[in-house]
């Protein structure tokens, strides 16, 4: 029982030792480590909040990361967020960050740094849905390494390489090369996201070769904006990076995946299979077809493959080349595709091609394409696909040609087949959208992205004030983005396009807006709010008077203002023409401020309400604003408040944005006092991460002694290094201070009202010292027991992913050494078809120490980086079980 409770002692004194173990600093080593989510590989907490510091080893030499396996809540290409690995490239000396990659779902990298610089991982989770988490190998490297040479494609998520270095320039005299495989079955696309290679005749310089088997895919040097390379034909690709001993560049960012890309075919003409010469169109997906041979091989001489398209009846077919290069003459008389609109060659010709990508559509629901070839140069050939469209304009619906605009929500309209595909050739939509009388049309266009000419002659987006195109011009277009109000409750949008470049089109919204100003809106989660000054973006009106309440109905949050365009009669008090804010609360109205000129409002509100006020007088009228609102949390943008303390209770104060990065140029102050006669405020670091410098001077937080009017400096502090326990009297404030350059995780501090000891709370206390030093040998042989009772504790209780409060010492599970061999796949059981499941646990650790159930001792659990002895071979530290000794 004694026993039982002492180490019960121990789990609630120490417990928060155990829970930081997850933030310790690594050093990379010749040979992968890694490091992973909590409870990998079973499923990471919620709520939870680590990071990792990973250094080389050696002086001088660069870190690479390799991503193994992701599963981490929320999807590819977003703003992940929910729960999120942050990957930052930082300098060793100023810490300023050189770039960063926030992750999600399961998307995967491979990063390198540059000399003198070292990685920072964050990974933070929110309270709902957790999963697989993450692995990621790391390792060292003399900035000549290539990384690893085997490479396995996802056929779930893309994969990145780059160059070695990259963003940085290349080194010379590399010879790098890359097996990339996938499961049998599937073929390897390549995508290149950046490429600047040094460019000599033939390649013959510096060059990326990629190679199916023994066959060559394709050789490139220069610089380009290729977007795609090639696809294999086979589950394997070869990618060979080669560099001489002369000039270097900033190399490439490529990407590949596995999946099914080529279409297969039957039919041979001499030698190369043409494939069937009947083919259907899906209504649904596209369907792929490509010259003999393509891509591993060019086309031979004298072919003439033909290919019939059709289609159910009342649909077209639309045809888009994706890769085209045959032999080229300004005519197409050698070689060329050919579309006829019907079921024949000698239909009438859609087009005779030998050059660009084209979009083709045909007239009815059959098409012929022919592929002719002379005797002379042949090449690498085309790939294209096809698909059956319903009639519309040239294939494309352009949908209902009468529209109504609401008077309470936006409607959208989006040019045919905006955003998955270019619209097409010879195009004539025509909408005319209607509004209740009284009432005015307004049109924004989100995005527009059409063939450009000066004059709009081409492609454009004509708005007519009226019913008709015939009615007076309100606006062509064809590039940016615009807004457009008509003068009566009607308006007609025509979209033209020509017979030659096509582009991705355009999207834009349109509501119904009365001829006077004002209306009450409600802000829902993740929603932004407009208003505007009426006729905006024309001159607003004279002696105008509107009011709008903008207000939300979730618990907690405020209303957040910030400007778009502002642009009223300027005065030095504001009092021609002005936008005025009011904090709502109840029936009480309390000023927030008064705006005009060309400096708009950029505050929030204390409720959940907020009032906007804009008026103008009988003079000079301008632009006038656009304003956007959105429902935060307080402690968004909230920046210095004044607390009270009571008995036995803590306050505590962050930086704003914690725990993600504060704002640069911020400047916040905190009042924090109490009323108990005789006890003073006592400030305690929960977490503390700073620009770093020698003197505070860029980053920082300053504590102050206040009383009455009176304040003196306790200190300022920066870096990693929060303030040590500070008492002052019945009231403490708290400055913090950002410059306008590199911003970090920040601050989180606790604050308690104590009764003070008999000295000074700011004078050395030599019995203090004395107790903490022998508290501290103490402390070393209880945290040695506590962690010998945790273990056992630990062997004998299983894992409940569903307890709420969990205890924290999965956390140490954080750093395995890795095998240098590949991951045999395991069965996937519960996850979704084309799944690639991490590797298993014993996979990962093979022989390695357990990560839990053993004694560590402090300096195993607390980050720790102190610089060489030397100062030039190597990093010392002792956190990192697997790093150097």
């Amino acid at each position: 029982m004694i026993i039982s409770c002492f180490i019960g002692v121990c789990v609630l004194l120490f417990g928060p030792l155990v829970s930081s173990a997850c933030n310790v600093t690594l050093y990379a080593q010749g040979e992968p480590l890694n490091f992973t989510s909590p409870n990998y590989p079973g499923n990471y907490m919620s709520n939870d909040n680590c990071y990792w510091d990973i250094y080389p080893q050696t002086r001088g030499y660069n870190v690479i990361l390799d991503m193994v396996f992701s599963d981490i809540q929320g999807s590819s290409g977003s703003n992940c967020p929910y729960d999120a690995l942050t990957i930052y490239v930082k300098n060793n000396g100023d810490q300023r960050i050189g770039e960063s990659k926030r992750i999600c779902g399961q998307s995967r990298l491979n990063l390198f740094t540059r000399e003198d610089q070292h990685i920072h991982a964050m990974f933070e989770t929110d309270n709902s849905v957790t999963r697989g988490g993450f692995l990621i190998k790391y390792y060292e490297t003399d900035g000549h390494s290539c990384g690893l040479s085997d490479l396995s494609a996802s056929s779930v998520a893309w994969t990145n390489l780059t160059s070695p270095g990259y963003p940085s320039n290349y080194s010379n005299n590399l010879n790098c090369q890359w097996t990339i495989s996938a499961p049998v079955g599937y073929e390897i696309k390549v995508e290149v996201v950046y490429f600047n290679v040094e460019y000599s005749t033939a390649c013959s310089s510096d060059y990326l070769l990629f190679s199916d088997g023994s066959t060559s895919l394709g050789k490139y040097c220069g610089r380009s904006n290729i977007t795609r390379v090639d696809v294999s034909s086979r589950n394997y690709m070869t990618i060979t990076f080669h560099t001489d001993g002369s000039d270097t560049a900033l190399g490439f960012n490529l990407k590949y995946k596995a999946g099914t890309f080529l279409t297969t075919t039957t039919e041979i003409t001499n030698g190369l299979n043409c494939g069937s010469p009947l083919l259907r169109a899906s209504s649904s997906t596209w369907t792929y077809l490509s010259s003999p041979g393509y891509p591993n091989i060019n086309y031979n001489n004298n072919m003439d493959c033909r290919w019939t398209v059709s289609a159910p009846a009342g649909y077209k077919i639309k045809v888009e080349i994706i890769v085209f290069s045959v032999e080229f003459e300004a005519t197409c008389a050698f070689d060329y595709l050919l579309f006829s609109d019907g079921s024949s060659s000698f239909a009438t010709q859609l087009g005779k091609y030998c050059y660009g990508p084209r979009n083709v559509v045909s007239s009815s629901s059959a098409m012929t394409i022919t592929f002719h070839t002379d005797g002379s140069t042949t090449d690498r050939g085309f790939s294209l696909k096809y698909m059956a469209r319903t009639s519309g304009a040239n294939g494309f619906n352009c949908g209902s040609s009468l529209l109504s605009a609401s008077t309470s929500t936006w409607r959208y309209l989006s040019s045919p087949g905006y955003p998955n595909y270019n619209y097409n050739n010879n195009m004539e939509c025509k909408w005319t959208i209607s509004a209740p009388a009284g009432y005015k049309i307004k049109a924004e266009i989100i995005a527009l992205s059409l063939e450009y000419e000066a004059t709009c002659a081409r492609d454009y987006l004509l708005f007519s004030d009226g019913s008709s195109s015939y009615d007076t011009k309100l606006g062509k277009y064809c590039n940016g983005t615009r807004d457009v109000v008509s003068s009566s409750n009607v308006m007609t949008i025509t979209f033209h396009t020509d017979g030659s470049v096509t582009g991705r089109g355009f999207s834009l919204k349109y509501m119904a807006r009365t001829s006077g100003c004002g209306t009450d809106e409600e802000i829902n989660e993740y929603e932004t709010n407009y208003i505007e000054s009426p006729n905006y973006p024309l001159q607003y009106p004279s002696n105008a008077d509107c009011s709008w309440t903008i207000s939300t109905r979730l618990e907690g949050y405020v209303i957040h203002v910030e400007v778009v365009d502002f642009y009223l009669e300027p005065h030095s008090s504001c009092s021609y023409d002005y936008v005025q804010l009011y904090d709502v609360t109840g029936t009480d109205e309390r000023s927030l401020g008064r705006w005009c000129g060309s400096n708009g409002p950029d505050t929030q509100s204390t409720g959940m309400s907020m009032k906007v006020r804009f008026l103008s007088d009988s003079s000079n009228t301008l632009k006038g604003f656009k304003l956007a609102f959105t429902a935060v949390e307080p402690t968004s943008s909230r920046c210095g408040t004044d607390e009270k303390i009571n008995e036995y209770e803590t306050k505590y104060i962050e930086s704003p944005n914690y725990p993600l990065q504060y704002p640069s140029n911020a400047n916040c102050s905190w009042t924090i006092s109490t009323r108990l006669e005789g006890y003073v405020i006592q400030v305690q670091v929960v977490d503390f991460y700073l620009e770093p410098h020698s003197s505070c001077f860029y980053d920082y937080v300053q504590l102050y002694y206040v009383t009455g009017t009176y304040e003196r400096s306790l200190g300022r502090w920066c870096g990693l290094d929060g303030p040590d326990p500070q008492s002052a009297g019945m009231s403490m404030k708290v400055r913090f201070h950002s410059d306008s350059s590199s911003t970090f995780k920040g601050f989180k501090l606790a604050f308690t009202a104590c009764e003070p000891t008999s000295s000074s709370s700011v004078s050395p206390n030599l019995g203090g010292i004395i107790g903490g030093v022998f508290g501290g040998i103490v402390g070393v042989a209880i945290v040695t027991c506590c962690c010998c009772g945790i273990c056992s504790r630990k062997k004998s209780t299983t894992n409940d992913q569903s307890q709420g409060n969990r205890s924290r010492e999965v956390n140490l599970n954080t750093v395995y050494t890795v095998p240098v061999s590949n991951y045999p796949p395991t069965t996937a059981t519960t996850q979704p078809a084309m799944f690639t499941p991490p590797p298993a646990y014993s996979e990962v650790v093979k022989d390695d120490p357990p990560p839990y159930c053993q004694a560590v001792p402090l300096s195993d659990i607390l980050p720790l980086v102190t610089s060489s002895p030397n100062g030039a071979s190597s990093y010392q530290g002792t956190d990192n079980p697997a790093g150097p000794s």
